[in-house]
């Protein structure tokens, strides 16, 4: 540190950079949750830094050491954006929390994690550091007595101490987990590795920024955090609807294929009926226009006899007219009628023929009961309902979809909920086509929605003695 305060040597600073980089972008990963915007913090912080170097060489190293003051700056950096952020997110976990179900869960890293640094900051500075030195640092208890001028025993007796500071902090979050559980999560959890290539691009934009005015770094940074959140914006969306589509429309465009080749097999000779029937049609109105040549001379002659027979071969000739024209319209709606739909629905045996009339909370015994209690319960607009009836996985995937599309649209739960139960208003009933078991623990369902015309791939799951919907398109 005195090297670059006095001298400004660079390679002293890049030295620093990287052997306190992963515990600066691992204390701003637990406050963001974000690799990218914890990126941006660890390079604010190194910044203020190499600007502050001058007035925190004399500093460091006589009351606190670098690491205490890297974590207090780092803490105080993301805070500003932590606010924000959090105000946000709570606002989700309240209208997530409705598809939860009730239940007390137990503590582990998740939890600790986004309170951890609050935790460290309320500790006093020598436990502070005696539990940085030990846990983040992975030094031992000789070398944490060294740097805080003490005993190996005191040293030890510090971090055992401040280990329990901890845990009663935790305690009163509602946090309860054991001071030697604590120490052994704390220690394989704190630390990530910062991505490759990151100290180096932080010593050098840390430096730069020694030459340039702080609203300019400001700046930047705002731009950088900026264009991040955008690129995780859209690259989620991406991945949503690619995720949510692929394997369906692949099956889907399958038996597309298949039926669009029955289609045309079938048009082939509807073709050559019709071309046939306008044939029959140009000769009979050469024929009719003929006849009424032949009644209008008739009729000069008063020959009563032939007109009457002349009469009635034109009316079957507007008969066979008017049935050829009948055949062209059903041809047309033939050909009009999109790929893939058919006329009508598929035949299956009355027990695999659910009308909604008949749908009821039928419980989770067996797949066929469970998926009829998730359809009805989001025909209804029941939320926990239609949670209580979904795999953990599933209703996990489901929950990060809702926020995901509540963040890039700007709807509300009740909205969301709204729109799904207006696309379900439409099914008046379904029928399984195909059941297949590929394991004891999972059915497969091929399912025909009446009403919308649409099939669906259901996979069940038994999780415990409950069946569950674990993959849906």
């Amino acid at each position: 540190m005195n090297d670059f305060a006095v001298r400004r040597d660079e390679a002293a600073f890049h030295e620093l950079v990287t052997r306190h980089a992963d515990l600066v972008y691992s204390a701003a990963l637990r406050q963001l949750e974000s690799p990218a915007m914890a990126a941006d913090v660890a390079q604010t912080v190194f910044s203020d830094l190499a600007q502050k170097s001058a007035s925190l060489a004399g500093k460091i190293g006589m009351d606190s050491s670098l690491a205490g003051w890297l974590h207090r700056a780092t803490r105080y950096a993301a805070l500003n954006h932590l606010r924000d952020e959090r105000r946000r997110r709570d606002h989700e976990r309240q209208a997530m929390e409705q598809l939860l179900i009730d239940s007390e869960p137990s503590a582990d890293w998740p939890q600790i994690a986004p309170v951890l640094d609050e935790a460290l900051d309320s500790l006093e500075d020598d436990d502070r550091e005696a539990l940085l030195l030990r846990y983040f640092k992975n030094q031992d208890f000789r070398a944490v007595g060294f740097a805080l001028g003490v005993s190996d025993d005191t040293a030890q007796k510090r971090v055992s101490r401040a280990v329990e500071k901890l845990r009663e902090f935790f305690t009163r979050k509602k946090i309860t987990i054991g001071a030697g559980s604590l120490g052994i999560l704390i220690s394989a959890n704190a630390v990530q590795s910062a991505p490759v290539g990151l100290a180096a691009t932080i010593s050098t934009a840390a430096l730069a920024g020694t030459a340039v005015t702080t609203s300019t770094l400001i700046a930047a940074t705002a731009k950088t955090i900026a264009m991040t959140t955008l690129q995780k914006t859209l690259i989620t969306a991406t991945l949503a609807v690619v995720a949510g589509a692929g394997v369906y429309e692949d099956r889907q465009a399958a038996r597309l294929n298949e039926q669009n080749q029955a289609l045309q097999q079938q048009e082939a000779p509807l073709t050559e009926q019709i071309q046939k029937l306008q044939n029959d049609f140009a000769d009979a109105t050469n024929r009719l226009a003929g006849l009424l040549a032949e009644n209008a001379r008739l009729q000069s002659n008063s020959n009563q006899t032939e007109l009457l027979k002349l009469r009635g071969e034109v009316g079957v000739l507007r008969q066979n007219a008017a049935t050829m024209q009948t055949l062209q319209e059903q041809n047309q709606k033939l050909r009009t009628q999109p790929k893939g739909v058919s006329a009508k629905p598929p035949e299956v045996p009355p027990q695999d023929l659910f009308p909604r009339d008949s749908w009821t909370a039928a419980g989770y015994d067996d797949p066929r009961a469970a998926f009829q209690t998730a359809i009805l319960a989001i025909t209804k607009g029941d939320l926990k309902g239609y949670a209580a009836s979904l795999s953990p996985d599933l209703l996990q995937a489901r929950q990060k979809q809702v926020g995901d599309t509540m963040e890039l649209t700007g709807k509300t739960l009740d909205e969301l909920t709204a729109a799904t139960v207006q696309e379900y208003s439409q099914v008046t009933g379904y029928r399984i086509l195909d059941q297949q078991s590929p394991a004891d623990d999972e059915v497969v369902f091929r399912v025909y929605l009446d009403g919308v015309g649409a099939e669906k791939l259901i996979r069940m799951k038994k999780i415990g003695a409950e069946w569950k919907v674990d993959a849906a398109p």
